[in-house]
């Protein structure tokens, strides 16, 4: 991903998360890397107060989002009930102690408060029949992957009532061309490619992302 905040540089299926769903001014970006969404919300609306943390350390932070480096695995510098929106794209999966952090995300989460997040899919389907998986199984920072059962279950015992759960990110053109004999790969390819651009075809049964969005249960 090229350092670009415009939208087509940029996650569709996120954005329109963030389009959707964001509320309140306190947000809080966890595993922002590069803060790349933190920025388009900047962008999208000035008056957002954006805290974004990771693990690295930033070429050049933002003057208008306050950065922290964090070593996520532990307990986070804020105070309880901090945010009205939390955001977690593709970073539970990467930490070890995932439940530890669910936890702190419901604690420094308003009451009411919104967390939208991603993680990779467990459900290859067919592929490994053929030898073939996810391209997500390639990253070995991975501690573990998602059912939508399992993500329900992770983020109810923490706290929070589940709002969706929905699988996005239909594989490649080429995962579906290997079932085809070798000279017509190419061409099977861009087809479906084509086709998936125009909408004529849709492969929900492999979705390599589980998108979800939960809210803080109040606790009387």
């Amino acid at each position: 991903m090229k350092k670009d905040t415009s939208d087509n540089k940029l996650s569709d299926v996120k954005l329109s998360y963030l389009k959707n769903f964001i509320q309140g001014q306190s947000i809080l970006d966890v595993g922002s890397g590069q803060c790349f969404y933190s920025q388009w919300l900047h962008q999208r609306d000035s008056n957002f107060n954006i805290t974004a943390v990771d693990c690295v350390d930033l070429e050049q932070t933002p003057s208008h989002i306050g950065y922290l480096k964090l070593n996520l695995e532990s307990t986070f510098p804020f105070q309880d009930q901090s945010f009205d929106t939390i955001i977690a794209f593709d970073v539970i999966e990467h930490i070890e102690n995932e439940t530890q952090l669910i936890n702190e995300l419901n604690r420094v989460c308003k009451n009411d408060g919104i967390i939208i997040g991603s993680v990779p899919h467990d459900n290859d389907k067919f592929l490994p029949d053929y030898n073939l998986t996810f391209y997500h199984r390639s990253d070995l920072t991975h501690k573990r992957y998602y059912l939508p059962e399992t993500l329900y279950s992770k983020l109810c015992a923490a706290g929070f009532d589940i709002k969706t759960v929905e699988l996005h990110g239909g594989i490649n053109p080429q995962v579906i061309a290997e079932f085809f004999p070798k000279h017509t790969r190419f061409l099977i390819k861009k087809i479906i490619g084509m086709f998936r651009r125009m909408g004529l075809i849709n492969i929900e049964i492999l979705k390599s992302d589980l998108f979800f969005v939960a809210k803080k249960v109040i606790n009387d």
